[in-house]
């Protein structure tokens, strides 16, 4: 890479380690995106329960409350990491003990499992998260931190793209093959999170004078101190709340809609995920650089537009299905827009939302405690997704995605009056 020549020795060393976990827990999160369609069509699952599978995949974000504390205590950041990945990637070795087939009313035991098991999952991100910013922000220089990020996350979003892709046509032929696959990215994300835990980071010692509870407190006030006294980063929460809303309304209901109302095969939709994944890595390196020159609101716009045109276009399917078959999968024109936009929404996406918060800190210290709000509102605003699932029962899918339009328009306007108040 032409750029790796100019980067410092501790810089390079970073980079070498966090662009290896990127494939590898690229792969990981690939696999994942498929667990809603592998607990509603292998397993039977209800749609309220896939509700709460995809609820626990972002409540546990509320934990973040207690867990920045904790980061901020902890000296030894690599045994954290390691025990970290131990605790919550391990119990996917339990699936190699679920049932080889359901009857069609599933069992709820086996539905109950599965989405503890992922809860666990899901909670480690609430640990990791912050720790990887933290780690990157102490070892990037500012104008490479968003480059850099970007080439990671390039190469992440590819192996998503394979991940998801081959974990999919393994399904469309054994719908139960999960229970072999699952265990084996439980050990892939544990390798991952080790060679991220090798980052090099140097901190000074924290003196602990307050007791967890009082230090707690004092988290919390750090975290609201921050939103009161930086404008221009309450006015980007409050936008990403607004879109988080539209986010959690439609995100199970949008599962549903291609289960069940289009019935598309586990090919199908790979196939689609894995074009949405193709524009996601090749807009990736753009988006990376761009991301480092403009004002983080501005880039926000983009990331929600995205959004919008996404859910617009998966709205309007229910209306206009004129299709094309290619390779036994049905290729639906309005599904190829909206799935290219959501490939921009997801480039566009891991950079505002990964890395958005820590620009707007002024040290890699302050960086975690960002983050940290950045992601335990995400837990706050996660409390909508049932809600969702509730109004698409009541009122159906378009009025859901309606109003799931609605915030995403509420959140750009927000930025756009932001940024014109300097």
């Amino acid at each position: 890479m032409f750029f790796y020549n100019k980067l410092e020795r501790v810089e390079k060393k970073t980079f070498t380690l966090h662009f290896i976990y990127s494939i590898i827990e690229g792969v990981v999160v690939g696999v994942t995106l498929m667990n809603e369609f592998v607990f509603l069509r292998s397993l039977n699952g209800s749609e309220f329960l896939t509700g709460i599978l995809f609820f626990v995949s972002v409540v546990v974000f509320l934990s973040l409350i207690f867990f920045n504390e904790l980061i901020r205590r902890i000296n030894d950041k690599k045994k954290l990491i390691r025990v970290t990945a131990l605790i919550t990637r391990l119990p996917l070795m339990l699936f190699v003990f679920f049932p080889k087939q359901v009857n069609e009313t599933g069992n709820l035991i086996v539905h109950l499992i599965f989405i503890s098991i992922f809860f666990f999952y899901f909670l480690g991100t609430t640990i990791t998260l912050p720790t990887i910013n933290l780690l990157l922000k102490n070892s990037y220089r500012n104008n490479n931190f968003g480059k850099l990020y970007g080439y990671s996350a390039t190469v992440n979003k590819f192996a998503v793209l394979v991940g998801t892709f081959v974990f999919g046509q393994m399904l469309y032929q054994n719908y139960f093959v999960f229970r072999f696959v699952y265990p084996l990215i439980g050990l892939l994300s544990i390798v991952a999170l080790f060679t991220l835990s090798s980052i090099p980071f140097k901190q000074t010692e924290i003196i602990i004078k307050n007791k967890f509870v009082t230090s707690l407190k004092n988290s919390v006030k750090r975290m609201y101190a921050i939103l009161k006294n930086d404008k221009a980063f309450f006015h980007f929460e409050l936008a990403f709340f607004s879109y988080g809303i539209a986010f959690m309304i439609t995100s199970p209901v949008i599962t549903f809609f291609l289960e069940s109302y289009m019935a598309l095969s586990y090919a199908g939709i790979s196939a689609y995920k894995s074009a949405a994944g193709v524009v996601t890595v090749l807009a990736l390196p753009l988006l990376g650089i761009l991301s480092d020159k403009i004002d983080p609101r501005r880039f926000g716009i983009i990331n929600f537009s995205a959004m919008l045109v996404y859910v617009f276009f998966i709205m309007i399917t229910e209306y206009i299905q004129q299709y094309t078959v290619v390779a036994n999968i049905e290729v639906y024109y309005t599904l190829v827009i909206a799935f290219f936009a959501f490939g921009i929404f997801g480039a566009a996406g891991v950079l505002s939302w990964n890395i958005g918060s820590s620009f707007f800190s002024k040290n890699a210290n302050d960086s975690a405690d960002y983050q940290s709000v950045h992601i335990s509102l995400t837990g706050i605003r996660s409390l909508m997704a049932p809600i969702g699932v509730l109004i698409y029962t009541i009122i159906g899918y378009k009025y859901t995605f309606g109003i799931s339009i609605f915030f995403l328009i509420l959140a750009i306007v927000i930025l756009m009056f932001s940024t014109r108040k300097k």
